[in-house]
């Protein structure tokens, strides 16, 4: 409730993407929401819940669906329309990425979550089973992880049922729902500049900003992007073996090396945003605060998973380079060798290792990239 008692407004809304014509299942669909909403309202008094609906029936009710796809149409529907959230049903199964099957996808970065009803059954209960599933995926996208209530993890999909979020979690999310009901920059009546709009959108909640990059887990970028990790090592362990590298390698100032190695992971992390598109987060959205900091977001998950990056190579070629033969590197570099020398030329391999990887990161399927960064989780 705004300073002035006024309710704060919060929209979350429903998109229908597949050509469902079944009665019996648009009509679960259309119960589903407005128990979602009464329980909102019941446990969110504070503010004033709208969930509108939108048709946007592009695929056929049959057939696995991407949830990449999905996203993007939630994401369209969201910033067109103007909402807070938006959740993309659909009746059609989901392609799984890790997981035996996928009833929802939400992405916290992009504020949308997609939800299946494939595996809900059809029995009466089903408006029942979407509302506690739209229930865990909504928790997910307000910062919640897996525990008591809705975010109990759905193994079985036709026991879900809705539960009310706990005292611990309805903390969490009123801070999540207070920051979304602020008006935000783009509906003020002042026309920023653009470097102004950026600079007030990345200053505006510095704190949120960083709980949504750590939420991530970036330090497990290396193991997540194979192709990008493995381009990365093999191109440092082939350069070990020459000796010009190693002459080079042990000569550079510290500072350089330091430098090198910032320009680097910087260089690496644009690469892969601007190279893979990351950055195309929704089309023709113009200047929207909500994209600047999912932008933001994503550079600082690339940028800190490229700063692992180089730390893995770094502790991985130290132990290489120990085990190497003294005689044959002293013939190379025509100096004594020290935990300084290896050290350095340790570094100066990352660096290389590093700025490889970049280019095996573009080698990485752009879908597979992307859902990497945008997937909270597989439900």
């Amino acid at each position: 409730m705004s300073s002035d008692g006024v309710r704060q407004l919060i929209s979350v809304g429903w998109v229908l993407a597949s050509d469902v014509r079944d009665p019996q299942v648009l009509s679960a669909y259309e119960a589903a929401r407005h128990r979602l909403r009464t329980m909102l309202a019941d446990q969110f008094p504070q503010f004033e819940w709208q969930m509108p609906f939108s048709e946007r029936r592009t695929f056929l009710p049959r057939g696995a669906l991407s949830p990449l796809d999905l996203l993007e149409i939630g994401v369209q529907e969201k910033l067109y329309r103007g909402w807070d959230y938006a959740l993309v049903i659909v009746p059609n199964d989901l392609h799984p990425r890790y997981r035996p099957f996928v009833i929802g996808v939400p992405s916290s970065a992009l504020e949308v979550a997609v939800l299946s009803t494939a595996r809900l059954g059809a029995s009466a209960t089903l408006a029942d089973r979407i509302v506690g599933l739209a229930l865990h995926l909504l928790g997910h996208l307000w910062g919640l992880e897996h525990g008591d209530g809705p975010m109990r993890p759905p193994e079985d999909p036709q026991a879900i049922v809705p539960q009310p979020f706990t005292s611990e979690q309805w903390e969490t999310i009123m801070g999540r729902l207070r920051e979304t009901a602020d008006m935000r920059l783009e509906e003020e009546s002042v026309r920023w500049p653009r470097f102004v709009f950026y600079w007030r959108t990345l200053r505006a909640n510095p704190r949120s900003l960083l709980a949504d990059i750590l939420g991530y887990a970036p330090w497990r970028i290396p193991v997540r992007l194979g192709r990008l990790t493995a381009a990365a090592a093999v191109s440092a362990l082939f350069l070990i073996l020459t000796a010009e590298a190693w002459e080079v390698g042990v000569n550079l100032a510290s500072w350089v090396l330091g430098g090198a190695t910032i320009s680097a992971v910087l260089v690496s992390a644009l690469f892969i945003f601007w190279g893979q598109n990351v950055n195309d987060v929704a089309r023709e959205t113009g200047w929207r605060e909500q994209i600047v900091r999912t932008q933001f977001v994503l550079l600082a998950i690339l940028l800190t998973g490229m700063l692992f990056l180089w730390l893995v190579l770094f502790l991985l070629l130290i132990g290489v380079l120990w085990l190497f033969p003294r005689e044959v590197v002293r013939s190379w570099i025509h100096q004594s060798i020290d935990w300084m020398v290896l050290m350095r030329y340790a570094a100066f391999m990352a660096t290389l290792g590093v700025l490889a990887g970049a280019l095996g990161g573009n080698l990485e399927e752009e879908d597979e990239l992307k859902a990497e960064l945008y997937y909270d989780e597989e439900t």
